[in-house]
Order: structure tokens, then sequence, then C-alpha cells
């Protein structure tokens, strides 16, 4: 069973991934490894909002970052989270073209 502390830590996790512009940031982390720089020109979003997003998925343990040399990747290291992710909007796409 599922004790209080763990369900409120369960729901701040669903709370993260309701934002529109998080979930964009990690469904584009599915697809490939990327800077700051890469996914604030895709997103077109300003630098400082895409760290200050990240910031909050690493809290989470959503996104893994890798320095090489200068630069900091962002990626997604846990195969259930990109499932979970692409199986929500897969299914919500179909929901909402119905």
């Amino acid at each position: 069973m599922v004790d209080q502390l763990d369900m409120d830590k369960i729901s701040q996790l669903f709370k993260l991934l309701g934002n529109p512009k998080r979930l964009q940031l990690l469904y584009l982390l599915i697809q490939q490894s990327m800077t700051v720089s890469e996914i604030s020109n895709r997103m077109q979003w300003e630098q400082s909002g895409v760290s200050h997003q990240l910031q909050l998925l690493r809290k989470f343990n959503l996104v893994q970052q890798k320095r090489k040399g200068k630069e900091v990747i962002y990626h997604l290291e846990d195969s259930q989270v990109m499932t979970l992710i692409a199986d929500v909007i897969s299914h919500a796409e179909q929901i909402v073209h119905r």
C-alpha cells in the first residue's frame, strides 16, 4: 500500500508533468539529447526558462545531464519514463482527435 508521503510525491510528479512546456521539453529529450541552447531554439523559449525547467526535472530524476567539454547535454535515461510520456501523449492525441 502507498503511504501518504509517497502519494504526495506522486501527485507532485503528475503536477510537474502537467505543465505543457515541461511535457514538450521531455518529449524533445525522448527523441534526442540536447543542450540548453538547442532546447531553447527548438521550443522558442528563453534559455533561462529552459534551465529553470530542467532544474525542476532533474530534482525528480526525470532528466540527467552529461558534460561534454564546455557543453552540458541533457537526456532522459529512464526508459520507463520515456515509455510513460510517449504512451500518455499518444493516448491523449487519440482522445483529443475523437
